[in-house]
């Protein structure tokens, strides 16, 4: 198993646009599974499972790890490729053709993450959304363009378990992004909204008090 897979044909990446495909991927990444063991965690029939299957295997992201047979009952057991799948910066800003569909996922991705933002405090009102949004899809942009430089450069596999990879990545990402200074123009962007809005949130309860 790979450690990491960067996504860049169009037609693989939309496989993950499937959220019962993401949680066979998931299941996938700890442990090998049946159809019918995978069926059973998520509560599914095996026809769609086995469906699903078929389809990551052929995009390459899931590979069978052995085959068991026991009298006339044959079990495939299957495995995720990589540890940590990712789709290529190309992809989520719609440089590729047929890729229009997967920028558009992206957009509503930070879209939802903006909306997200009032769970911790942060109001945005609609005269704001298109700043906040503009914002986060540059944030996304350049972590996205950081992760894929990091994973250019591993030349071996590691032993490191999901959280220590994950770990990794994003340590040696902010080492990158942090030399970088369209990164670091938005990100002084966004910690002088982020400020405005503490004090806003400050005023208004004295206010209040």
């Amino acid at each position: 198993m790979k450690d990491f897979l960067v996504i860049k044909d169009p037609e693989v990446a939309k496989l993950l646009a499937d959220p019962n495909r993401r949680r066979i991927l998931h299941n996938l990444r700890h442990q090998e599974m049946t159809a019918y063991q995978m069926a059973r965690v998520l509560g599914k029939n095996v026809s769609p499972i086995s469906y699903h299957l078929n389809a990551l295997e052929k995009a390459g992201l899931v590979e069978q790890s052995r085959v068991s047979i026991r009298g006339n009952l044959i079990e495939r057991y299957y495995r995720a490729t990589a540890k940590k799948f990712i789709v290529s910066y190309t992809l989520s800003e719609g440089l590729v053709p047929g890729s229009e569909d997967i920028a558009e996922w992206t957009k509503e991705i930070c879209k939802e993450a903006v909306s997200s933002l009032e769970a911790f405090g942060i109001h945005i009102s609609p005269e704001e959304t298109d700043k906040w949004l503009r914002l986060m899809e540059k944030y996304s942009s350049l972590e996205k363009l950081a992760y894929e430089e990091v994973i250019s450069k591993q030349f071996s596999p590691t032993d490191a378990g999901f959280p220590a990879l994950m770990m990794v990545l994003g340590f040696l990402a902010h080492a990158y992004l942090s030399g970088n200074p369209e990164y670091l123009e938005t990100m002084k962007e966004i910690s002088m909204e982020v400020q405005k809005k503490k004090e806003l949130a400050v005023n208004e309860l004295r206010s209040e008090g």
